[in-house]
């Protein structure tokens, strides 16, 4: 009997939930004006946005960083030799951070496009930034980046290069025209720029690649480059010393050959012993060297791009249909949760009363 009673319960309840279901239902219905209004305000909206629609492009490139050692040693010894290594692991972001450093951006900045202005200027017409820029601030008046961007030039260049490494990188605010991400997966990084300008999106985005490979590959080795240099000047140099020390002991033994003395056999000795010291620092020179070569090479890491950008790239479009779509949608959605929230206010009102 009193199962019988549990499940008129569950059925009561069921039929509760259905009938409640069908005067939500009825409510939407009756108040379908609401519903199309905010259907048409959202279709409007949509609308608007998509014939004020301005295409983007987007450039992607794709590189993995690799050592010539195995193991890791290669990246691993060149990321630990500059502090990037911590707590016996690689930190590969230190590479995201060098790509955005200030110094990196006006290398970057300062690089001839092929209309053969600078990047910066380049950015700065295409997106009407020297108007925008002197509304609040009539410094910007009529301004344009010099040919070498630096840090060391006049007050109002350098408020501009922050405005443009916050467009570049963005910030909490501004949405990024470039993005550079590791896969920790699979250790490939991305670089990708989207731009109004097709031109724009290639160049920054292959310039920063080739600026980060430059850093890593050469400009940090320079002193072991240099070291490298100055093993092998040194060792030509005692070659040629070497040489010279032995034909002279050659034709000091040819000019006295039959002769035995003292005098002769000591000068001998000491040429040979001269020709010999040379020798054996030439030998040792010559193995610095080789180790010097091949640490410097197994410390360089290899930058290897795998997906590179280039013309011509497909511009993001809009559709019509799919804006009204998503305006109908979205708008009908809005106007539910509106019907429905006003019926249960209006419901828990008269209840009070």
């Amino acid at each position: 009997m009193q199962e019988n009673t549990h499940f008129d319960s569950d059925e009561i309840t069921l039929k509760e939930l259905i009938l409640k279901i069908r005067e939500f239902a009825n409510e939407v219905i009756k108040s379908w004006w609401i519903v199309a209004m905010f259907c048409m305000i959202l279709v409007l909206g949509f609308v608007y946005k998509h014939y004020n629609f301005e295409p983007t492009y987007k450039a992607e490139l794709r590189f993995v960083v690799e050592g010539q050692s195995n193991g890791g040693g290669g990246l691993s010894s060149l990321l630990g030799s500059f502090g990037i290594k911590k707590g016996g692991k690689v930190n590969p972001y230190k590479i995201i951070e060098v790509g955005k450093s200030t110094d990196i951006l006006m290398e970057l900045l300062s690089q001839n496009i092929e209309s053969e202005e600078n990047i910066a200027n380049v950015i700065l017409s295409e997106y009407d930034l020297v108007n925008k820029w002197s509304k609040k601030n009539n410094e910007f008046e009529n301004f344009r980046f010099r040919e070498k961007i630096s840090s060391s030039g006049s007050e109002v260049e350098r408020n501009a290069i922050k405005r443009l490494r916050t467009i570049i990188w963005g910030n909490k605010k501004v949405t990024p025209l470039t993005n550079f991400e590791l896969e920790e997966d699979t250790g490939i990084y991305t670089i990708s720029t989207v731009a109004k300008n097709e031109q724009i999106s290639i160049w920054i985005t292959n310039t920063l690649y080739r600026k980060i490979k430059l850093f890593f590959e050469e400009e940090i080795f320079l002193n072991q480059k240099q070291l490298a240099d100055i093993l092998t000047m040194k060792a030509d140099s005692i070659k040629t010393l070497n040489e010279s020390k032995i034909r002279q002991l050659a034709k000091f033994e040819d000019r006295n050959r039959g002769v035995v003395s003292n005098q002769v056999l000591v000068t001998s000795r000491i040429l040979a012993q001269e020709s010999s010291a040379l020798s054996f620092a030439y030998a040792e020179i010559i193995k610095n060297k080789e180790m010097t070569d091949v640490n410097l090479k197994d410390m360089q890491p290899l930058f290897m791009a795998i997906d590179t950008p280039f013309s011509p790239i497909p511009p993001t479009i809009s559709s019509a249909l799919i804006e009204v779509l998503k305006g109908i949608i979205l708008g009908g959605f809005i106007a539910v949760i509106f019907v429905l929230a006003r019926k249960i206010f209006r419901e828990a009102m008269q209840e009070k009363k």
